[in-house]
C-alpha cells in the first residue's frame, strides 16, 4: 500500500494505522477518515460508530464493514447460527437508522461480493482445517475451533443470500 501511496506523491497524507479500534490513542479530529474492517463485528456496530466519531475532523469520514442480514426473511439454520455467533446482527435498514442516530450521514453502502468470502478468507482456511483437525486431535477446545470454522463455511455456502458484509460509508457533519 505504501508503494502506491509514495507513487502518487501523497505518502506524506497518509497515515496507516493498524490498531484495535475500541482502544485509539489519538486526539480528536485527527482524521479525514476512518476505513475499519471486521472492527465492527468485534466490538458492536454501534460501539464501533461511537467509539470513531470523536477522532474524525468536520466532515469526516467513517468507513465500516457489517455482517448484515440482506433479506427480510433469512433462513432458519443461519438465523441459528448467528443467534449464537452475532446475535446483534440487523438488516441494513436498521444499520443505516443506527447510523444516523449515531449522528452521521450516509454517503452509501454496498454488500461485498462473495469472492470477498471465499478468495482470501473461506478457502485459505478451509486448505487449513484437516491439518489443524489432525494436529489437535487430542485437544477438544481445538478441535471445537475447527469444527464451528466448518459449520461457518457451510452455513455461508448454503446460505450466503441471507447474510454478508455490507460495506457502509459514512460522514458526519
Amino acid at each position: 500500500m505504501s508503494e502506491k501511496l509514495i507513487q502518487k506523491g501523497i505518502a506524506d497524507r497518509v497515515q496507516i494505522v493498524n490498531g484495535d479500534m475500541s482502544s485509539l490513542d489519538f486526539h480528536p479530529a485527527t482524521f479525514d477518515l476512518i476505513w475499519s474492517e471486521v472492527a465492527a463485528y468485534i466490538m458492536g456496530f454501534k460501539n464501533a460508530l461511537s467509539t470513531g466519531k470523536p477522532f474524525l475532523v468536520k466532515h469526516g469520514y467513517l468507513a465500516v464493514t457489517e455482517l448484515t442480514w440482506l433479506r427480510p426473511d433469512p433462513l432458519d439454520q443461519a438465523k441459528r447460527f448467528f443467534a449464537e455467533e452475532y446475535p446483534a446482527m440487523q438488516d441494513i435498514e436498521s444499520n443505516l437508522e443506527a447510523i444516523r442516530r449515531a449522528g452521521y450521514n450516509v454517503v452509501g453502502h454496498f454488500t461485498l461480493p462473495e469472492s470477498a468470502w471465499w478468495d482470501h478468507y473461506y478457502t485459505p482456511i478451509e486448505k487449513k482445517l484437516p491439518e489443524l483437525r489432525k494436529k489437535h486431535k487430542d485437544n477438544p477446545e481445538a478441535l471445537a475451533v475447527v469444527e464451528l470454522h466448518e459449520m461457518e463455511i457451510d452455513i455461508y455456502r448454503k446460505y450466503s443470500d441471507s447474510y454478508g458484509y455490507v460495506f457502509y460509508v459514512t460522514q458526519i457533519d
